[in-house]
């Protein structure tokens, strides 16, 4: 790939400053870097530019690209050919068309926000995020609200919660690092995509798939569970083809591709992209995602997406890595070689357990989904308690900092490597098995789902730290500059002594932490709908609407979604169960039992006369579960309370998918793979 190259489907920074006129560009950087307004006269310079660069590169349409409260993304294109008032053909795209798009927001979640008959909702532009060309489209990055104000997508949220940060931790920056005025501390962002891919003629034959993104039924797979060959080994031609075409893409659009391997899963795999401010990261996962999805199908693969598609097989996260930076690039998680003299980092790495203790709930909710739920504490996902990795050697700093008379143990690790002689290694090991960690100089959240969108966990991150960060400003600008850092300590100490029960350094799989947990007042909620309904319960979410992000009728509606997040994933489960069950399991099994009889009909065998048996009596059990299906959603149907709904299709789904699953489990060993009309997980996870 040739350098030059690199972004040339992007409209950034650099592409801006060679195609507006210099005085417009610098309005833009103002309006960009401090949040001011951008006047219409140079919207109107920065779209004409626009149009006449995409029309360059062969675009046809504009869109303004945003994110719903489904967590996807949506566009509404337009075309630039227009007609002037003599009815001659021209391309047009002005300023007004730039700023704002009004896109029918009647069909997007909303939460009873609005009536249906409220059809009108609007997109205005980011103008902190790059525009780009896909397929011949340029694509504005946007944010969506209601008629009336009303946020009704993920990314509005996101960037007031940066702003919040950038405000409040700037004010304790400036109160120690007097060398450098910091004017902005921005959230950076780096996330590691997992996914699955299997063969497209696989997928096309599987219903549970094709409408769940994971299988409802399939016996333990004939190959390894823990395929130790597969994780980091040889990437596979077919898939090695497929990250060339996908890394073309993300180079065009300027998306720095940092690193790709096999993951553990069989025909798992991992992409991680390298940081930006939050908001562009969110915005380049959400394109990575399309992408892969769109790249798969040209290799006759699919990307499967969802946290846990395969039952006994590694679920697929998306980690998200967390940190801070200052005008001048300065890390503000970054300890130094003393981090014990170092009183900005103590306090912002305070700050972060205070956020992790504190808002449990919330990071459970907004890491997670449903669907995460299947996915969390098995093979390589962390358990569903919230808990915090710092490491040894900072537990010792902080230990010290609470306890005057603690004596720091100084472990330093060395390996000798030939040709190279003693080689210093990290103080600390690294704890895959927590659901947040310290890693050097950030944190990573490694709970949420790879199917969901980073923005809802970034926008709690920001917020809750904004607020303990307020707090540490507010205390210290009251404190004379010679007692700066000793108030610092003091702030440290305390909360430490208050948020040290989120602090564990074990296994995070074991029984015995369970019950630690337990003791320590953590909270534990094995489905996120139980997370919900307890945050409900105990006003969590009351920290939107004292932080100003959400009102509170936003709040009841991002809480009524998540109910009907959950009716919807658990009704469809049980129809999509309930349609394999006659169009693919009954008819696998009548051509077993036809070929058995068949048999018979020449020689006599009671084994395969019992086979038989056994089959039609397993066929007669999933049909008595058909019936309980209908009965399940009749029931849900005559329920007015959504969390009811949202309980009993839940409780009854799981009870009845999983004995479901038994019984055809049972059966697709009892039938041959000639008369079994699904592929099994032998022929989906074969070596690409």
């Amino acid at each position: 790939m040739v350098l030059k190259e690199f972004g040339n489907m992007a409209f950034d920074k650099k592409t801006m400053k060679e195609n507006v006129p210099y005085p417009v560009y610098l309005k833009w950087k103002q309006a960009a870097r401090n949040n001011a307004t951008l006047d219409r006269e140079s919207a109107d310079a920065i779209a004409h530019a626009m149009k006449v660069w995409a029309i360059s590169k062969g675009a046809t349409s504009y869109t303004h690209w945003f994110q719903p409260l489904n967590g996807k993304t949506a566009t509404k294109k337009t075309a630039f050919l227009n007609r002037d008032d003599k009815h001659n053909p021209i391309n047009r795209f002005s300023g007004k068309e730039l700023i704002k798009g009004e896109p029918d927001a009647s069909s997007f979640p909303s939460g009873g926000m609005r009536s249906t008959f409220e059809a009108r909702g609007y997109t205005y532009w980011d103008l902190t995020a790059n525009s780009f060309i896909l397929d011949k489209v340029l694509y504005i990055p946007s944010v969506f609200v209601s008629f009336y104000g009303e946020k009704l997508d993920k990314k509005l949220p996101l960037i007031e919660s940066m702003n919040m940060v950038s405000k409040e931790a700037s004010r304790v920056c400036n109160l120690f690092l007097k060398e450098e005025k910091t004017y902005r501390v921005k959230a950076k962002l780096g996330l590691e995509q997992e996914f699955y891919l299997i063969d497209k003629k696989y997928f096309d034959k599987r219903i549970d798939l094709e409408y769940s993104g994971m299988t409802l039924v399939g016996s333990d797979p004939m190959v390894e569970k823990e395929l130790i060959s597969h994780y980091l080994g040889d990437i596979p031609k077919r898939v090695d083809e497929f990250f060339e075409d996908v890394n073309s893409e993300l180079y065009k659009l300027g998306i720095y591709m940092e690193a790709e391997h096999n993951e553990v899963g069989p025909n798992q795999f991992e992409i991680a992209i390298m940081y930006e401010n939050v908001n562009i990261s969110v915005d380049n996962n959400q394109l990575l995602m399309h992408i892969l999805e769109k790249t798969a199908l040209d290799h006759d693969l699919v990307c499967l997406l969802k946290e846990k598609p395969f039952k006994n097989m590694a679920g697929s996260g998306k980690h998200n890595n967390y940190s801070l930076a200052t005008n001048y690039g300065r890390n503000l998680f970054t300890p130094g070689k003393t981090p014990k003299n170092n009183p900005v980092f103590l306090l912002f790495l305070a700050s972060m357990i205070e956020v992790c203790n504190k808002y449990q709930k919330l990071i459970r909710i907004a890491s997670s989904s449903v669907t995460n739920d299947y996915r969390l504490g098995g093979d390589e996902a962390p358990p569903a308690v919230i808990s915090l990795f710092i490491g040894r050697d900072l537990e010792e700093v902080l230990e010290s900092v609470a306890n005057d008379d603690f004596e720091e143990k100084v472990i330093e690790n060395m390996v000798k490597i030939p040709h190279l002689g003693e080689i210093k290694t990290d103080s600390s090991d690294r704890n895959r098995t927590s659901p947040i960690a310290y890693t050097g100089n950030k944190f990573e959240f490694r709970m949420l789902g790879s199917s969901k969108s980073a923005a809802d966990l970034n926008t709690v991150i920001n917020i809750g730290f904004a607020e303990s960060v307020k707090k540490i400003a507010d205390r210290l600008e009251k404190v004379d500059e010679d007692r700066l850092k000793e108030e610092a300590y003091s702030i440290v100490k305390e909360i430490y002594q208050e948020n040290k029960n989120i602090l564990f350094q074990g296994d995070g799989y074991s029984e015995e932490w369970e019950k630690e947990a337990e003791k320590r007042g953590l909270e534990n909620f094995p489905t996120f709908l139980e997370a919900v309904i307890a945050a409900k319960a105990t006003n969590a979410y009351d920290i939107f609407e004292k932080s100003g992000i959400f009102t509170k009728k936003e709040i009841e509606s991002i809480i009524k979604v998540e109910y009907e997040d959950v009716t919807k994933f658990f009704s469809s489960q049980l129809e999509i169960l309930n349609n394999m069950i006659h169009q693919e399991i009954l008819p696998s099994a009548m051509r077993e039992i036809a070929s058995i009889k068949d048999y018979l009909s020449f020689v006599e065998n009671e084994r395969l006369r019992q086979r038989a048996r056994k089959i039609n009596e397993k066929v007669g059990e999933l049909l008595d579960y058909c019936d309980i299906i209908s009965d399940i959603l009749e029931k849900s149907e005559d329920m007015d309370l959504l969390e009811d709904k949202a309980k009993y299709l839940q409780k009854e789904t799981r009870k009845v998918a999983g004995e479901i699953r038994q019984i055809s489990d049972s059966l697709e060993k009892l039938i041959s793979r000639e008369n079994y009309s699904m592929p099994n997980y032998v022929d989906m996870l074969k070596t690409l």
